[in-house]
């Protein structure tokens, strides 16, 4: 009669080889996962937190995968909007910041000269009737004098915002706001401005 196994009982077989000390050492735990193993446990994760309380409200699965995506899109959406404002006013902050730091007075005007001679020559441009280039005189002859009087050190460098900071007095606060929009507005500049300056000019200097 032919045995069932010819070759012999294959369990008996299996357990021997299982045996080998070569397969002793094989690794007795599960392998390790990849990043994009690990990317995908994380969205999974993610996804379930997102849609689970939409479950228990909806109770159908379907629903809650389209609601959930409705959600994701709404999300995205939104983070756009908020990148695309940054981006735009960043824009304009750095527009605003290099024009403060042209100082802003017309194109090839002379500033040198101490405070007395700058505003000896506002003086004489605002009754010509220049009066942006009055204006970016009186703002400069105010820096020379506050250099002059010890109060502020001149430093070129400086944006309107920066000397405000640094003198803190409400003379020149109303001094260098009427500045900016004379130096960097968009608008004509005209007589009444150039007075507001001349007013707030004169507070400033006549601090000691």
């Amino acid at each position: 009669m032919t045995p069932v196994w010819p070759h012999g009982d294959p369990r008996t077989v299996a357990r021997a080889i299982l045996a080998d000390h070569r397969y002793q050492t094989a690794p007795q735990g599960p392998a390790p996962k990849s990043l994009w193993d690990i990317i995908l446990d994380w969205l999974g994760t993610w996804w379930d937190k997102l849609t689970r309380p939409l479950a228990h409200v909806t109770g159908n699965q379907a629903v809650t995968t389209v609601l959930g995506i409705i959600v994701l899109v709404v999300v995205l959406l939104f983070l756009v909007v908020v990148w695309v404002h940054f981006v735009h006013s960043w824009g304009g902050f750095k527009r605003r910041a290099r024009a403060e730091r042209r100082q802003g007075s017309p194109e090839g005007l002379d500033q040198t000269g101490d405070a007395r001679a700058l505003f000896d020559r506002a003086i004489a441009a605002a009754a010509a009737g220049r009066h942006r280039e009055a204006a970016a005189l009186l703002w400069a002859s105010a820096l020379r004098a506050l250099d002059e009087r010890g109060r502020v050190r001149y430093d070129a460098a400086r944006t309107p915002g920066e000397w405000r900071r640094a003198v803190r007095d409400p003379a020149f606060d109303r001094l260098s706001r009427d500045a900016v929009v004379a130096l960097f507005g968009d608008r004509g500049v005209d007589a009444a401005l150039v007075t507001r300056m001349r007013s707030a000019y004169d507070a400033l200097v006549s601090v000691p």
